[in-house]
């Protein structure tokens, strides 16, 4: 493989060797999905504090050893807090303040419940365990309990409220591959919405009620002869309006590392072999434009219904790591 270009930070590691992808599922804990909430909101239209560049550049200023170190929830705290400081929303004497405040009540300290929901991190470590983020502790990390501070101080001024935090979690918990799933069954179904789905993906999903986002849907369609896959090299750019929030494995440093050096290899890791006549096109997501595969119609589906096609339509088969799933 040819020298690669310097690097621009510990985020930008496309083409670099790395491990084994590790693909442990587990569900979302809630101050991750507080944490998602609170930089949306506050990136919204009525807000406008930052851009998901600007939150980005945070992130990638953070040396190697700190950005890998943090769960990925935890770097987006610092980043946004961080912003809100600089941009004058909040001082930082405000919110060491508050983090006082909240050590004082101990509301700093982690309740173990483990027949309730418990906090998982995002760690992208190479790593084969993901085991939670607070496994053994007893108090908030310092990154997390500086979430709490500023949320109590956004709310206090009345900046942000708890209800638009709330909206904000449902909202995103609304979304998921059932979307992208009912797309790509139109789309094998009717050749006209394949068209208009070619040419603007945003609007396509809008005939099927699916609001599109600020950025960019662009529909890949594989054929027997051609299977893409999506990535994103520098962060974590995913169509979240419809399929959700992104797997752990998608964001992780051997994913975003290895998809673009070795995708064959990867996908084979994930139980998908192709035959070396079948060209594989990696796709580089952007904070602009996000990816949708859409997978080929399985044999033997001719004249199913739309909702029986989408059944067969998974998460994994829209990134592009496997097929959709065959005919029973």
């Amino acid at each position: 493989m040819p020298d690669l270009p310097p690097r621009s930070g510990p985020h930008d590691i496309g083409g670099l060797a790395s491990g084994t992808i590790h693909r442990d599922e587990h569900d979302y804990a809630h101050w991750e999905k507080e944490a998602d909430a609170i930089r949306m909101v506050l990136a919204d239209a009525k807000r406008n504090f930052f851009t998901t560049d600007e939150t980005r550049t945070l992130q990638e200023r953070l040396d190697d050893a700190t950005y890998w170190a943090l769960p990925y929830y935890e770097r987006w705290i610092h980043a946004f807090s961080g912003l809100l400081v600089t941009k004058g929303v909040l001082g930082e004497a405000e919110i060491e303040a508050e983090i006082a405040r909240l050590r004082e009540a101990r509301a700093d300290r982690i309740a173990h419940d483990h027949d309730h929901d418990h906090d998982h991190d995002d760690h992208d470590h190479d790593h084969g365990h993901q085991r939670d983020h607070d496994e053994g502790e007893t108090v908030l990390s310092p990154l997390r309990l500086r979430a709490v501070a500023v949320r109590e101080r956004l709310v206090a001024r009345g900046i942000i409220s708890r209800e638009e935090i709330t909206a904000e979690i449902a909202r995103m918990d609304g979304r998921g591959e059932h979307l992208g799933a009912r797309i790509v069954a139109r789309a094998w179904t009717d050749p006209a919405y394949a068209r208009r789905l070619a040419e603007d993906g945003n609007a396509a999903g809008e005939e099927l009620g699916i609001p599109a986002a600020a950025t960019r849907l662009t529909a890949l369609f594989n054929a027997p002869a051609l299977h893409n896959l999506v990535v994103c090299t520098l962060c974590s750019c995913y169509p979240r309006t419809v399929l959700g929030r992104p797997p752990a494995w998608y964001k992780s440093r051997s994913y975003r590392a290895r998809a673009v050096r070795e995708p064959r290899a990867v996908l084979a890791e994930f139980g998908l072999s192709l035959p070396e006549i079948v060209e594989i096109r990696v796709h580089d997501s952007t904070a602009e434009n996000r990816y949708l595969v859409i997978p080929e119609r399985p044999a033997g589906t001719e004249g199913w219904s739309e909702e029986r096609l989408a059944a067969l339509v998974t998460r994994d088969s829209m990134i592009g790591v496997a097929r959709a799933g065959e005919a029973a």
